[in-house]
């Protein structure tokens, strides 16, 4: 049976100018042969981070699913009839007191679905409703698109609706510290921390000081956000996790703040990973294009093959967004088996898994030396892999992510020189099915990696696939793209 291995070297990347070059092709000389005898092209990808990069391999584009979710099945004409909107709505009804709805900002679609709930909260008169951004994005680059979104949904906000706080996702710890926890008493009760009314100058203002956007402290955009007693509180989410903290900053300061008989309801869109309980329209989105639901309508499984430490993190992305046990998703820690020929054939030839996705890391390394040592020990799973799938089975190595580091040459050498792997990532595809007169393989995105790796093995039409056939408009647009 045909099965189909993903090699991940992340870190791995194309060398912008100025790059220290670490020789790959020197370093791993049985990639370079599969290199040689496969077809390659490029991926793109803003991502220096392995969180976000798993979830654009595993789930793809989630801003258009989560937005079309929304519309479909969460605010719309039956969302009248569900008692966590209802209760929301009775909540909401004293033209006293405030709406405090927090989003992150990842699409600027989303503002039509804030909208539309608001206008279907049937709103008292004069009912005050402040939209507050929490910030997810991990990399300071991305302030150019978060501007473009904020303004956005500033200027497609209804007219019932201001922007309140602005705060990073990732901008309190786990255990929220005194410091921490007396500034966001003053932004979410007083509003008496920093005010910027014009946000843009304030994003410009953090990339200059190279901070990222979801390490972002807090700001107010005006003086009147502040949450007073009675308020509501509704988490427009389409993420599930990392908003206890918000929720622990809110709830821990509100008895010295509003006093201990205090009344603040909550509301979520979608059923957070929380230790409090907060009532939700709806459980979780089910992203049709995750690794979880292509596997289960093709009936095939997966193996992964990840550090422990990665286990929890991936298989979250790859089942969608949900920690969940899934039988047709199961995961192998490392070892030095992976060294052996013959147990990489019997992996491949008799375990009763598809799909098989090494999941390996460059950024690992202490210095230029050690991260080499490390490429070279890869290189030998890489040329057992090889072996075994000549003529058998598919074979993609590539990574998901880019890297930027500056590191010591070597123990003995403290001259430090910076690798810059940022944007392009490559590609090597292996398949005897597919000879080099009739196909070609086309640059796409990261999720595209998967979708293609799986193509290979089913044949779901949903799918779309890097591997295409040769045509003269398509050899012309290859070398444009390029």
């Amino acid at each position: 049976m045909k099965k189909c291995v993903i090699f991940l070297i992340n870190g791995l990347g194309i060398e912008k100018p100025g790059s220290y070059s670490i020789a790959i092709d020197q370093v791993m000389p049985n990639l370079y042969k599969i290199k040689e005898s496969s077809y390659f092209t490029t991926a793109i990808t803003s991502s220096l981070e392995y969180r976000e990069a798993y979830q654009r391999f595993f789930l793809g584009d989630t801003y258009r699913s989560e937005v079309d979710y929304i519309k479909s099945f969460v605010v719309n004409e039956r969302t009248y009839k569900n008692p966590t909107f209802l209760g929301l709505k009775n909540s909401s009804a004293n033209a006293k007191t405030k709406l405090h709805i927090f989003l992150e900002p990842s699409n600027e679609k989303v503002v039509n679905q804030v909208n539309n709930l608001v206008n279907m909260l049937d709103l008292p008169e004069g009912k005050k409703v402040y939209l507050h951004l929490i910030l997810s994005q991990q990399v300071v680059k991305e302030y150019s698109y978060i501007t473009s979104i904020v303004n956005y949904i500033k200027f497609h906000l209804n007219d019932k609706i201001d922007v309140g706080f602005i705060i990073g996702k990732e901008s309190l710890d786990e255990e929220i510290t005194k410091g921490q926890l007396n500034y966001t008493r003053k932004m979410f009760y007083y509003c008496s921390c920093e005010r910027w009314a014009e946000i843009e100058k304030k994003f410009q203002t953090l990339a200059s000081t190279n901070v990222r956007p979801c390490d972002v402290i807090g700001f107010c955009s005006n003086n009147t956000c502040n949450i007073s007693n009675g308020d509501t509180i509704f988490f427009f989410n389409t993420r599930r996790e990392n908003y206890d903290n918000f929720v622990k900053a809110i709830y821990q300061n509100a008895p010295t703040t509003l006093g201990s008989d205090y009344k603040l309801e909550t509301f979520s869109l979608i059923k957070l990973y929380s230790r409090f309980n907060i009532p939700a329209f709806v459980d979780n989105i089910d992203y049709q294009y995750s690794l979880s639901n292509i596997l289960l309508r093709n009936n095939k499984k997966c193996l992964i093959i990840t550090d422990d430490k990665n286990i929890n993190l991936v298989n979250f992305y790859a089942n969608g967004l949900n920690s969940i046990n899934n039988p047709i998703i199961s995961f192998m820690q490392k070892s030095d088996s992976l060294y052996d020929h013959d147990y990489i054939e019997k992996m491949l030839d008799e375990m009763p898994y598809d799909l098989i996705i090494f999941d390996y890391h460059m950024n690992t390394a202490t210095t230029i030396n050690d991260l080499k040592e490390h490429l070279s020990k890869l290189d030998i799973i890489i040329k057992n892999l090889g072996e075994v799938c000549e003529n058998k089975h598919s074979l993609f190595i590539t990574s998901l992510y880019g890297l930027r580091k500056t590191l010591p040459i070597a123990d003995y050498n403290d001259e430090m020189v910076t690798i810059d792997y940022e944007m392009q990532i490559p590609i090597f595809f292996y398949d005897y099915e597919y000879p080099h007169s009739k196909y070609d393989l086309f640059p796409g995105e990261t999720n595209d990696i998967l979708c293609s790796a799986l193509k290979c093995i089913t044949n779901d039409p949903t799918l779309d696939s890097l591997i295409r056939e040769k045509t003269l408009i398509g050899s012309i647009l290859k070398s444009f793209i390029k």
